[in-house]
């Protein structure tokens, strides 16, 4: 593990299995977790740890809604590594977003049958330029989104709690969401997931977008109502999506989804090929926590149990 080599003055130990978390709690003032490790067993593990002693625990992980529902103990400090992975998440968006719009769902099915569907897939490809793209979260992964679109051409606006972008040209509240997506071509939702957030692409929202406009989703999948999207794919008043989270994963054997010709499923791949530049800002992140740890001071990415707890 690198962040044991680069924090050599902190003494690490590591646990493969909740038996060995169990035995090293009791020693242990910070514990570092991946959200998708996250089971009963090892909340179980972390709750009866010695306190005071156990006083922060840090995700790995951008996601930490596993470590909510396992159940985490009040009065330790919890922080996640949101943020750190956006460049490459926003990488996997617009290819996402690029594969649809393209048509390279219909393109390979043609390689795959030895069929040479030129005038079909080409009155069907649609492109970015000119464009508006509807991003649904300035986070640091929507804004990264909004860069790498810029670079093709497209305008994008948002919807978005947060402040303005200089990569987007109108940013709408919450409330107005159906009136950015009335004008958007495409859709990609970079959102948290919580209470405010479920199934806020419901068929309403999905009515008020443009005929034959495109869906990508790289948050989790219970932010769009997914019955109401494949009714939408079905009738082609979306004419695709690009999906790599869905309401369960794996979706079920015989969700739509599955085999519609428009849809393009990547399996909750998107944080994928995380290069140096990706470690390099965990590093960093957790490197300003420890210092912020040591001195009292609030931790970047806290997150507020209570209050995150309340959206499960």
């Amino acid at each position: 593990m690198r962040l044991t080599r680069e924090f050599d003055s902190i003494e690490w130990h590591t646990a493969g299995s909740p038996e060995e978390v169990a035995a090293g709690l009791p020693s242990a003032d910070i514990l570092i977790l991946n959200n998708r490790i996250c089971t009963p067993e090892l909340g179980a593990c972390i709750r009866r740890a010695p306190r005071p002693r156990l006083s922060w625990i840090h995700f790995v992980t951008a996601g930490v809604e596993m470590g909510l529902s396992m159940g985490l103990p009040r009065g330790v400090l919890v922080s996640s590594a949101a943020g750190t992975n956006g460049p490459v998440l926003a990488e996997h968006a617009v290819t996402l977003l690029l594969a649809v719009m393209r048509r390279f769902g219909d393109i390979h099915r043609g390689q795959m049958a030895h069929e040479w569907r030129r005038l079909k897939i080409f009155q069907a490809i649609r492109s970015l330029e000119g464009a508006r793209v509807c991003i649904i979260g300035l986070g640091a992964v929507g804004r990264e989104v909004a860069r790498k679109l810029r670079a093709f051409d497209a305008e994008v606006i948002a919807v978005s709690r947060g402040g303005a972008d200089p990569n987007v040209s109108k940013v709408f509240p919450r409330e107005d969401i159906c009136i950015a997506l009335a004008q958007s071509d495409a859709l990609v939702i970079c959102t948290n997931s919580d209470m405010s957030t479920h199934h806020l692409i419901s068929a309403r929202e999905l009515a008020a977008m443009k005929p034959d406009g495109f869906v990508v989703n790289m948050a989790r999948g219970e932010i769009i109502d997914e019955p109401a999207l494949i009714e939408a794919l079905q009738s082609g008043h979306v004419a695709g999506a690009g999906l790599d989270v869905t309401e369960g994963e794996p979706p079920a054997k015989d969700n739509p989804l599955w085999d519609l010709p428009s849809v393009i499923l990547s399996p909750h791949v998107s944080g994928g090929g995380a290069g140096e530049g990706a470690y390099q800002r965990q590093a960093d992140l957790f490197r300003e926590n420890l210092r912020r740890y040591t001195a009292g001071q609030p931790l970047l990415n806290q997150i507020h149990l209570a209050e995150a707890e309340s959206y499960l």
